[in-house]
Order: C-alpha cells, then sequence, then structure tokens
C-alpha cells in the first residue's frame, strides 16, 4: 500500500476515536465534567430510598395487631361484599348447579351426604350475607387481617435488602413528640455527607407504611398512615466513600460502591476526552486528509453506474451502521468502566469497533465520490433525470395506466399482505385464528386462486407472444372474458393477423420484384438485340440499296420503341417519388375524352372492336393537368386496344357522382369495360404492378408501364384508380374530384 493510503487509514481510525469521544463527551460530559458524587442519580436516588424506607422499616414500624384492631368497615363494602356474585337467587342457584354434577357423580351414600351437607352450608351463610350485615362484616374483617399479615412479611423479608443498601449511613435521630432516640454508627466520625434535620431546616417525617412493599396500598387503605417527625443527624463516613474511591467497598453499602465508580468514570473519560482531542489535532496536522487518495477508480467506475438517490441511499445506510455500531460500542464501553471485570463480550465488541471504523470509511469515500460527481458541470441535472425514485414515480403513474389492472393487483397484493400479516398474528396470539381462519378461507384463499388464474392466463399470452416473435402464427391466443388481459389477447390476435398479412405481402413483392427484373431485363433486350443484329447486318458492305433502307427501317423502330420504354421508366419513377410538378388548370373532361377517342378512331376502326360511349351531355370540370391527364386517358385507350378480344365491344363511361360529403362538389368518374383476349387471373391488384401485361408471353408490343402510369397520375391528383376483374371481363374506374 502506498504511503498516502497509510496516511489515509491512520486518518480514519484517528476520526473514528475522535468521533468516540465526542460521542462520549455528550452522552457523559453532562454529569461528570464539574460535578460530584452527590450530583449523581444514583447517590440522589439512594438516599432517597434511606429516607423514604428508615419510618417503616426503623422509626415508626406498623403494629399489625394495633392496626388490625383499628379496621373498619363500611356499608358500602358489606354491599360489594354481599353482590359480588350476584343477588341471593342467582348464587343460591349457582351453588345448587355446583354440587348436583358433584352429588350425581359419586356412588357413595356417605360422601354424597357430606357435600349435600357442605352445600346446605354454603347456602346457609350465603342467606345469612343477605340477612345479617355485621357477619359480613367479619368476613371483610378477616380479609383486611390476612392483608396485613402479607405485607408485614413482605416487610420483614425487604427489610433485609434496606440493611444491606443502606449500611453506609450512621445517624442519631430523636422522636419529636416522645423523645425517643434512634442510634446507628458513629456520627462524630469524619464526614463525608451529612443531613441536618431540625426546626430551621426541617424535621425528618417517618411515615408507619413502606411506600413500595407488596399489599401496602391496601393497607393504607384499611388503616391511617402515621407519620412521625424526628430531629437529628444522618451521614456518610467519609471513611466509606474512602474505602469505595480505593475500589474496597466490602461491608459497605452499594453508595460506597457508585462513589467508587462516579470517580473511576471521572479518570478514565477524561483520558478518552483528552486522547480523542490529540487525536483530532493529528488529524488536523500529521495525518492530514487528502480527497485525491479517496479517488478508488474501479469502486467509483461501479458506483458511477448507479442511480444517484440509490448512491445516497447507500451512503445513509452506512451512516447508519456506523451509528448503530457507535451506540453499542459506546454502551459496552460506560459498562466496562462502571463493572470492571466483564469481558465476556470483547469478541463481539471488537467485531463492532471494525464495522464502526468500516462503516466511517465507507461514508467518508461517498461524501467524497457524491461531490466530485455533483461537481462535473451537468451532472446534477442529469442525476435527476435519471434518479430511481423518479424511474419510480413514472413506474407508478404507469401503474394506473390501465386502471382495471392497477386497481385489481393493488387490491391482490393488499389482501396477500393483510392475510401475511394475519398469520403473524395468529403465531403471536393463537386465539386470533378465529379471525383470521374465515377471513382467509372466505377472502384471502380465493383472491390467491383469482391470482393464480391469472398469473396463469397471463404466462399463456407471454407464451404466445413469444411464439409470434418466433414467427408461429398458426395458433390463435384465447379470449377468455373481458377483462384487460382478454383484451390484450386480442389484440395480440389481430397482430397475428397483421404479421401474418405482412409476411403475405412481403413474399408477394418479392415475386413482384423477380417478375419486374425478369420483365424489364426481356423487354430491353429484345429492340437492343434486334438492333445488334441489324447494325451488325449494315456493316456487310454487299448489301443492296432496298435491303440496306429495310434494315434502318427496323432499326428505327426498335430505337423508337426502345426510348419509349426508357422514358417510361422515368415518368415511373420520377412519379413514385413525387418529383412531378403538376400544371393544374380548368379543364372539360368530357371534350378531353371525345378528343382522346378521336384520335385513336383509325385503331378503333382497325381494331374489329365496337366502342360504346356514354358521356355526361354537358361540362364536367375538374382541376387536372391537362398533359398528364391525357396521358392517363391515352393509356387506357391503347390498354383496351391491344388487350380487348376481337368482335367485343368496350363500354366508356363519363359522368358525375356524389362527392364525399354533402357539401362538397361531386366526383367525376371515368370508366372502361371491356372482355379480355388473355385470361387476367383472380387479383387485380397485380395489373398496376409495373411491366405487368395481360399477355404473359409478352408477344404484344407495350412498356406493360401504362397501368403504373395512369395510376401513379391519379394519385397525384388525389383521386382514384380502381379494376374490377370478372373473369375475363376488365374494367377500370377513374374518379377525380370535380369543380
Amino acid at each position: 500500500m502506498k504511503k498516502g493510503k497509510w496516511t489515509q487509514v491512520i486518518w480514519v481510525l484517528l476520526a473514528a476515536f475522535s468521533l468516540f469521544s465526542l460521542a462520549m463527551l455528550i452522552d457523559a460530559g453532562p454529569r461528570i465534567i464539574g460535578k460530584s458524587y452527590e450530583n449523581t442519580e444514583e447517590f440522589k436516588s439512594d438516599t432517597r430510598f434511606f429516607m423514604d424506607n428508615i419510618g417503616p422499616y426503623v422509626l415508626n414500624p406498623l403494629d399489625p395487631e394495633k392496626a388490625k384492631k383499628e379496621i373498619r368497615v363500611s356499608p358500602d363494602e358489606i354491599e360489594a361484599h354481599r353482590y359480588e356474585y350476584g343477588d341471593l337467587d342467582e348464587q343460591i342457584e349457582s351453588i345448587r348447579m355446583q354440587y348436583e354434577d358433584r352429588i350425581a357423580k359419586t356412588e357413595d351414600k356417605d360422601e354424597k351426604a357430606a357435600l349435600a351437607e357442605e352445600r346446605e352450608r354454603k347456602m346457609d351463610d350465603i342467606r345469612k350475607n343477605f340477612s345479617d350485615d355485621e357477619h359480613v362484616a367479619k368476613k371483610i374483617q378477616v380479609e383486611k387481617s390476612k392483608a396485613i399479615d402479607q405485607y408485614m412479611y413482605r416487610l420483614a423479608d425487604n427489610k433485609i435488602s434496606f440493611n444491606e443498601t443502606t449500611r453506609a449511613f450512621a445517624y442519631e435521630l430523636t422522636d419529636t413528640a416522645t423523645g425517643e432516640t434512634f442510634k446507628r454508627g458513629n456520627i462524630q466520625e469524619s464526614t463525608a455527607y451529612q443531613w441536618d434535620f431540625n426546626e430551621e431546616n426541617g424535621y425528618l417525617e417517618a411515615a408507619s407504611i413502606a411506600p413500595d412493599v407488596d399489599y401496602s396500598e391496601e393497607v393504607r387503605q384499611m388503616v391511617p398512615n402515621e407519620t412521625k417527625t424526628y430531629e437529628g443527624i444522618v451521614m456518610l463516613p467519609a471513611s466509606a466513600m474512602k474505602a469505595g474511591a480505593t475500589g474496597r467497598t466490602d461491608g459497605y453499602s452499594d453508595l460506597a460502591s457508585g462513589y467508587f465508580t462516579f470517580k473511576a468514570e471521572q479518570t478514565v473519560y477524561t483520558l478518552l476526552w483528552i486522547a480523542g482531542l490529540i487525536g483530532f489535532v493529528l488529524m488536523l496536522t500529521v495525518f492530514k486528509f487528502r480527497p485525491d487518495a479517496w479517488a478508488w477508480p474501479a469502486l467509483s467506475a461501479r458506483v458511477d453506474r448507479l442511480p444517484v438517490d440509490v448512491a445516497v441511499v447507500i451512503a445513509g445506510v452506512t451512516a447508519f451502521v456506523g451509528v448503530g455500531c457507535l451506540d453499542v460500542v459506546k454502551y459496552r464501553f460506560v459498562t466496562t468502566v462502571g463493572q470492571p471485570g466483564n469481558y465476556y463480550w470483547l469478541p463481539e465488541t471488537l467485531f463492532l469497533i471494525g464495522l464502526y471504523v468500516l462503516a466511517l470509511a465507507g461514508v467518508v469515500y461517498m461524501a467524497v465520490y457524491l461531490y466530485r460527481r455533483f461537481k462535473e458541470p451537468g451532472r446534477f441535472i442529469r442525476d435527476l433525470d435519471g434518479a430511481y425514485v423518479r424511474k419510480v414515480a413514472e413506474d407508478a403513474q404507469k401503474f394506473f395506466l390501465n386502471r382495471k389492472i392497477g386497481t385489481q393487483m393493488l387490491f391482490l397484493l393488499s389482501v396477500i399482505f393483510l392475510a401475511g400479516v394475519g398469520f403473524g398474528g395468529v403465531l403471536v396470539m393463537p386465539h386470533l385464528i378465529a379471525v383470521w381462519l374465515p377471513l382467509f378461507i372466505f377472502v384471502a384463499l380465493p383472491v390467491l386462486l383469482f391470482m393464480i388464474r391469472r398469473t396463469g392466463y397471463l404466462n399463456r399470452i407471454i407464451d404466445s407472444a413469444s411464439r409470434l416473435a418466433s414467427g408461429q402464427y398458426a395458433e390463435e391466443v384465447p379470449v377468455r372474458g373481458r377483462s384487460p388481459f382478454a383484451r390484450h389477447a386480442a389484440d395480440l390476435n389481430k397482430l397475428r393477423e397483421g404479421v401474418e398479412l405482412s409476411m403475405s405481402e412481403q413474399a408477394r413483392s418479392e415475386r413482384l420484384k423477380t417478375e419486374l427484373i425478369t420483365n424489364v431485363s426481356h423487354d430491353l433486350r429484345t429492340p437492343l438485340t434486334s438492333i445488334i443484329t441489324y447494325t451488325d447486318l449494315l456493316k456487310n458492305p454487299e448489301l443492296s440499296q432496298e435491303e440496306r433502307a429495310e434494315y434502318v427501317g427496323v432499326l428505327d423502330r426498335k430505337s423508337q420503341r426502345l426510348k419509349t420504354l426508357i422514358d417510361d421508366l422515368f415518368d415511373v419513377s420520377k412519379m413514385a417519388t413525387g418529383n412531378v410538378e403538376l400544371v393544374r388548370r380548368r379543364l372539360d373532361l368530357v371534350e378531353l375524352v371525345r378528343q382522346a377517342i378521336a384520335e385513336h378512331n383509325e385503331e378503333i376502326q382497325a381494331s374489329g372492336l365496337e366502342f360504346r360511349t356514354n358521356l355526361a351531355e354537358g361540362p364536367l370540370t375538374a382541376s387536372v393537368d391537362g398533359q398528364k391527364w391525357w396521358r392517363v386517358i391515352d393509356n387506357l385507350l391503347m390498354n383496351t386496344l391491344k388487350y380487348s378480344m376481337p368482335g367485343t365491344r368496350v363500354y366508356i363511361s363519363l359522368d358525375a357522382v356524389p362527392g364525399p360529403t354533402p357539401v362538397s362538389p361531386p366526383d367525376i368518374r371515368f370508366s372502361i369495360k371491356n372482355v379480355s383476349r388473355y385470361e387476367l387471373g383472380d387479383n387485380a391488384d397485380e395489373l398496376f404492378e409495373r411491366f405487368k401485361r395481360g399477355d404473359a408471353s409478352r408477344h404484344t408490343d407495350g412498356s406493360g408501364l401504362g397501368l403504373a402510369i395512369a395510376q401513379s397520375i391519379v394519385d397525384l391528383h388525389g383521386g382514384q384508380m380502381a379494376i374490377d376483374l370478372d373473369g375475363d371481363l376488365f374494367k377500370v374506374t377513374v374518379t377525380v374530384p370535380g369543380l
């Protein structure tokens, strides 16, 4: 150990000793410093005991025979004795019942006769009690005489102790009335303490009945407590005190032992306080306190992880342990000074001293640590935010976040706690089982069973949640009743369904992603392959002018197709990210649809399809980007021309429908319905996916992005686009807010 740390060890030992001496100064100083033995409570108690009891034991003892003759019985006492066990009829009936069973059970005739005679004698005595007051008075006098005899017996028994306790006292006292004088010891001897009783200082009053003897109170109520006055001297010889000061207390009273103890305490405590003062001076001068020696980084790193209030509580508990140990050590020290020679507790005391020193070192370390912790900039605020008490308070608020669960849990815990307290009370007072057992059976036990069931249900919910987290979605959590646990189970089942749906959507998304990559690769590779092939052919110098013109035409068509595909890809990407600026203006959608149909009139005539249009007669205006809305209509018409079965009808309608609220303007609905030449399947949402075609073999022209682009444009305008499938019947409906 480093020199600095050894210095701090000595500092802690000196601090522990100084604190101990300070505690002894606070505890014993008021009765030791500047005081004499006669100021002590022990001295005052012993002298008071002597003065109070010299009358009954020596100067003015009670005459029992005279006291018995002076016994008086009042009418109230006669009545109380007479009716102590009820009225006449009740007492007679009680005696009859007592002897009835005893007489019936015995088979000996002589014994039966004796019991019957005893019964009649008692019944006659009871009747006489109610008819003769003198008869009752004699009984009471006999009882009181017994009390006087018991008092005199106790007085004689205690006189030995009185003589032992007060044998150091010497006195010469004279009865002021009779002149009778009582002496003990030599009052001419040198005096340590002396009390003079006379007319000027007051006489010594000697009662005839002792104050603290069994039956004294009963005797005091029966006979007068006659008091006599005495004058004279009571003294404590100096020889007795001198013997006490040297420790030779044999043959002297407890006062001598007390005097010896007092002198020993004065000497020991004075030396202790001087040593404590020296230790304190050494703490401040030679073995100074060094905070850097108390850093202890390893321990501080661990304490740093504790909330600040927990650290403060640890410091407080350590201080409490130290104070407790100090108090016990102080008591043992006082006992040793007062009763030297008793060292059976020495091992335990040494252990407590060591624990006291360790606790003091712990308090010093925690004080230094907390000072440094609070000194860090901003640390105090962070500590308050992370305090354990604050977290408990927040958790307590959340305890009633679900009021029903919080209330039930508080009630359950209270019942179980009270049941435990009641069980402890039954162990201490078994007669309480008559109250505790019914409460346990009808209150605590049902609550306990209810708690077990709820806990089992909660564990099942937790197990289901764990399986759900691990990917097992097959089993539903059972929903029992309408409790918060049941609602949680229902929510968990909804979550399971949502996870299943999410997993299904994820699988679908992965499949569509794969299809998207495949379709993009195919649609880009096809024109690119043609461009590469015809470019190689054009390199042949032997080609005729006609062949070269034909190949250039193919290259032009394939390049245009590739350009269209790439432009559509850019458009879809921009719309998906919302990076498109709409130039809205008021536009008549009826006129826009008519123009679009007219634009494709030649293609419609060549397709072999029969178009049926049902457009609103008046204008239907909306705030849209005309160029992009034209593309929506154009894409839908081109999709119809490409994928409709030849020879079938195509139905186009445009009308107004009610808005979402009664006060909002009507919406405009545009729909196209046709019969597909290809099998469409059941999932209409997949048709909105990029590069998705009704022609799964991809033999037709087109990028497969038409519906996806149209969907994005409609969404940007705040409208809705929906596809309905019924076998091969295909219907697309676009709705946009009108003006």
